[in-house]
């Protein structure tokens, strides 16, 4: 145990303070050595254009998964039928009104008017076309396209297979976006939005041009173009950010983000915290040496095991906040009040391990029947070159309190999956982004069951128990709110304090760090949402 806790966070700080002050030395020559060439789409070019770093090219450009420009990036090409504005409320969009009619089924009035980028009008069919797409794909709600309905050129009407309340909330999502089925959304999307596809290049960059004809005057963009630049290493955003050579950099590398905020010309923007980073635990269908955290002792001892102040204090410098569950207080503040949660106590560690037949060995290491708790950590999601340093904190931290981890990154989320279905694993540690205002969505996608429709397939490791379930099952079927609301409480009850299923660490603000030459800048909670219509210099 000669390397601790505090060493690790010690040195990824002194890492980001070198970082910006390598900027201030010779960034320009920097650049130059790093592969930028200077003014090939440079800063400052009026304002009709913004360029904005961004991180590694995450689209999926085959079969019903393409969405080029969609997401995970949303560069504004297409839109959905109802919007999730920033403080979390759905307000109507392609849709102009909804109601349920009964027997599990929805009715949407569509919008009329509204053109597709190739002139065409927007209709029923056009958006039977999008929706069905993604329900092929990964459905956020259960219906197949045969219960996707158009009822008329304006009018569509959506039956669930049983009774799923939270339709309208998951449309908001973007993967729910409407194209023109004359379109190709992996490699020229058409659809309704603000901006147009001119340009894509993958792994370099995707450039959008103001859409002439958008439907919503009041929403036209600033700008007549964005370029995206795909910089996967955060460092190189911070020096292309300073260096003018982009005028937004998303997202912002959080271990520089106060150093970054405090250097002049530059403003780091920050929005409510709606997403998470926490562990999973493994403890459905698990076989020895992998089924250590079956024991919800263990479990507990290392959610104890964690400093949660001093990560957000001294890693994250405050651009975070402490996790008692998977639900920021932006999303649903009840959630966060009803949960005990978990705090930094050596002492309870010990007491728990000792409970579970655990002692300190020689070395410091706990070991039980001559085996030492030894944990694997994976981390992949999101790729594992986004999330450092937390990873290496998290397993310095659990080995201070003498529980040994081993560590296995994945830069390649397809490879992350794969590993994670053998079951070669403890725990791993994910980035969760409440990208819907249902309080479900986490719960109901990743821990339950009872989701046959989505890719929960791939959590079964994580599971909870049918107390929690039931819990889920009342969040998604139920019509009042209130009940929605307390049933939302009691799932996050179980699943950190009474089963303790996961460690929440940090609740995540989304940040975007621009040049003060740039204005209008607002944050959307969920990036995924993100609206760059009202920016421009």
């Amino acid at each position: 145990m000669a390397t601790t806790a505090r060493d690790v966070v010690v040195r990824w700080a002194q890492r980001g303070g070198r970082a910006l002050i390598v900027v201030g030395l010779g960034v320009l020559g920097l650049l130059g050595a790093l592969g930028w060439e200077s003014g090939t789409t440079a800063v400052g070019q009026g304002a009709s254009e913004l360029v904005i770093g961004v991180a590694k090219d995450q689209y999926r450009l085959e079969g019903d998964a393409a969405a080029l420009g969609v997401y995970p990036l949303n560069a504004n090409i297409t839109e959905t039928l109802v919007r999730l504005t920033p403080d979390f409320q759905i307000i109507p969009w392609l849709a102009t009104s909804w109601e349920y009619v009964g027997e599990n089924t929805w009715r949407f009035s569509l919008r009329r008017g509204v053109k597709f980028h190739n002139g065409d009008e927007m209709d029923a069919e056009a958006v039977k076309w999008s929706l069905a797409k993604q329900q092929r794909f990964q459905p956020l709600f259960p219906a197949g396209e045969e219960n996707i309905r158009v009822v008329d050129k304006y009018t569509i009407e959506i039956t669930t297979r049983w009774d799923f309340r939270r339709v309208v909330e998951a449309l908001t999502h973007p993967s729910y976006a409407i194209y023109s089925p004359k379109g190709d959304p992996g490699r020229n999307p058409i659809g309704t939005g603000p901006f147009r596809l001119v340009e894509y290049r993958q792994n370099e960059v995707l450039v959008v041009e103001r859409f002439a004809d958008y439907w919503n005057a009041e929403e036209a963009p600033r700008v007549d173009r964005l370029v995206f630049r795909f910089v996967p290493d955060g460092s190189t955003r911070i020096l292309a950010l300073q260096a003018g050579q982009v005028d937004l950099i998303v997202p912002v590398p959080r271990e520089n983000a106060a150093a970054l905020a405090q250097q002049p010309g530059i403003t780091v923007y920050q929005a409510p915290a709606n997403a998470y980073y926490a562990l999973y635990f493994a403890t459905k269908d698990q076989v020895p040496p992998y089924d250590t955290l079956t024991d919800p002792r263990v479990r507990k001892a290392v959610n104890y095991a964690i400093d949660r102040e001093t990560i957000v204090e001294q890693i994250y410098s405050g651009f975070a906040e402490v996790a008692k569950t998977l639900t920021p207080p932006a999303v649903l503040p009840e959630v966060d009040a009803g949960v005990e949660g978990f705090s930094f106590s050596p002492e309870r560690v010990a007491e728990l391990l000792t409970e579970a037949g655990y002692t300190r060995g020689a070395d410091g290491f706990w070991e039980k029947d001559g085996e030492p708790l030894a944990l694997t950590l994976v981390s992949g999601f999101p790729p594992a070159s986004i999330i450092k340093p937390l990873p290496e904190v998290l397993q310095a931290m659990l080995e201070d309190q003498g529980i040994r981890v081993r560590l296995v990154e994945f830069d390649d989320i397809g490879a992350y999956y794969d590993y994670v279905d053998t079951g070669e694993l403890h725990m791993v540690i994910e980035s969760g982004s409440w990208n819907m205002p249902d309080p479900s969505f986490i719960p109901f996608g990743l821990f339950c069951s009872c989701n046959t429709e989505g890719e929960a397939i791939l959590y079964q490791r994580f599971w909870i128990n049918e107390a929690f379930e039931q819990e889920v099952m009342r969040m998604v079927s139920a019509e009042d709110r209130a009940e929605v609301v307390e049933a939302a409480v009691r799932a996050a009850q179980i699943l950190v304090d009474e089963f303790t299923g996961v460690g929440p660490i940090a609740y995540i603000p989304n940040l975007i760090a621009a040049r003060d030459e740039v204005q209008g800048v607002v944050v959307h909670p969920a990036a995924v949402h993100q609206r760059w219509t009202g920016m421009g210099k």
